[in-house]
């Protein structure tokens, strides 16, 4: 069996929601145990992508700065954390929006999206998700709570996903602004287009915590994960 190796994998992290339950604060730089939420996520993924990135509407210049200190620091190339904004005039909306963005210039086989806002996020994530997809054969694999619901925290065959995306972007430009039209914009209609396996994280619930409202900041900011 051929293995993913690092260098085969890009990374990308989201940043580029709205924020609402948070008062429209840029998530990423909030700060969480003495550092931006991203911070933490940064330094749980880098180790096991060959490159990484952020997608990012606002803020840009701070993220772009947070990424130059750590390429610097861990010796990386210019390639490395770069920032990307959302294409003008792309049809998809949300997440999809920034990793259309992303995908487009990317050579690796394989892909490796999360969010900002999981500061605790398990350090071997993505070697939980290689190791399936290399025994399950999937173009997808994402994780899943216990309840079944999704995280955002999924690995793609770079090839299949662009393939999904573009099937997406093509059924939004004949649905007219429905509810239906709109779901139509959601990562689960994403994987939907692919072969893609949801894999159950036994941890502590903590680790796969998206962090949303103040109130949530505060809960975790005493988890001991």
């Amino acid at each position: 069996m051929t293995l993913i190796n690092r260098e085969d994998l890009s990374g990308l992290i989201l940043a580029g929601g709205q924020s609402r339950r948070f008062n429209f604060r840029n998530k990423g730089l909030i700060e969480f145990k003495q550092k931006p939420m991203i911070a933490h996520v940064i330094e749980r993924i880098a180790p096991h992508v060959g490159s990484l990135a952020i997608s990012c509407n606002t803020n840009i210049a701070q993220y772009q700065a947070l990424c130059d200190t750590y390429r610097a620091s861990l010796g990386k190339t210019s390639t490395w954390g770069i920032c990307l904004a959302d294409s003008v005039n792309n049809t998809l909306k949300g997440p999809l929006a920034g990793i259309e963005r992303y995908l487009k210039d990317i050579a690796t086989p394989y892909c490796f999206v999360c969010s900002c806002d999981m500061p605790l996020i398990p350090s071997d994530i993505v070697t939980i998700l290689t190791d399936t997809m290399l025994h399950s054969q999937q173009q997808a694999c994402h994780i899943i709570d216990n309840q079944g619901l999704h995280q955002l925290a999924i690995l793609v065959k770079t090839n299949a996903a662009r393939a999904a995306l573009m099937q997406l972007t093509e059924v939004n430009a004949v649905t007219t602004a429905s509810q239906s039209g709109l779901s139509r914009h959601s990562i689960k209609q994403w994987l939907k287009q692919m072969s893609s396996l949801g894999i159950a994280y036994t941890g502590p619930a903590e680790k796969m915590t998206s962090i949303n409202t103040p109130e949530q900041l505060a809960i975790m900011e005493l988890a001991e994960c």
